[in-house]
């Protein structure tokens, strides 16, 4: 049975903004339930986004010069820049828009995810990990892990999750080599995501905007993580 989900196509923000408002939606759902969420969104800026618990010891951008923020999601360190695609979706934990649990959602998200790789012309499968000891932190992009999207061994889209208040947020990355970007303009490349996720998610999306609250909720996060700093 197809679901109902809102989809956000965003424009440009900076970094921060980015975080910010999703994690809005994220607040807000847990406050006032409502319907599922994709949004899409790019940035201003190349920057780098790094995972809420990692140290900054662990970010090889670090001293670049690239504009650094911190996410509301783990993982490792992601560059974001023109070629990729970076989105959001935010739904009630038992909701039944999407498997419970991390992996089991990670790996149905990802399953679209690969099927929009292969529509670019690509090959794309699921990561499955060999046996031995995991990689923490670091680059996000150096190394795959389980249900990461890779092409002929390169991982090419990754995410990570946080859960609070039965709402789960998922950010992810889809990094795009230059000759898809030649052949493909970035709204046509839009278009393939999302018809991909939907027909994965079973859902219908219905083109929306952010909403007022969402707008004060983000800025009010975005304020409280620059007090944080300049203290």
């Amino acid at each position: 049975m197809e679901k109902t989900w809102r989809l956000i196509i965003d424009g440009a923000r900076e970094p921060g903004a980015n975080m910010a408002l999703d994690e809005a939606i994220m607040q807000r759902m847990a406050e006032e339930p409502s319907d599922p969420t994709l949004r899409v969104y790019r940035w201003t800026c190349p920057c780098v986004s790094i995972g809420k618990f990692q140290q900054l010891d662990d970010i090889p951008f670090l001293k670049s010069g690239v504009p650094i923020v911190r996410r509301p999601t783990g993982g490792g360190s992601v560059y974001h820049d023109e070629p990729g695609i970076t989105y959001s979706l935010v739904f009630g934990e038992r909701s039944g828009v999407m498997p419970e649990g991390t992996a089991a959602s990670y790996r149905h998200i990802h399953e679209g995810i690969a099927a929009a790789v292969r529509e670019f012309g690509l090959e794309a499968e699921l990561y499955v990990p060999a046996s031995g000891p995991v990689k923490a932190f670091g680059s996000c992009f150096a190394l795959p892990v389980r249900s990461d999207v890779v092409s002929r061994g390169k991982k090419i889209a990754g995410a990570a999750q946080r859960r609070r208040f039965g709402v789960v947020l998922h950010q992810g990355e889809v990094s795009l080599p230059l000759d898809v970007w030649r052949k493909w303009s970035y709204n046509n490349a839009l278009n393939i995501f999302v018809d991909c996720l939907s027909r994965q998610l079973q859902a219908g999306f219905l083109e929306g905007q952010i909403t007022d609250k969402e707008g004060r909720l983000a800025e009010e996060l975005l304020m409280e993580r620059m007090e944080e700093v300049t203290r």
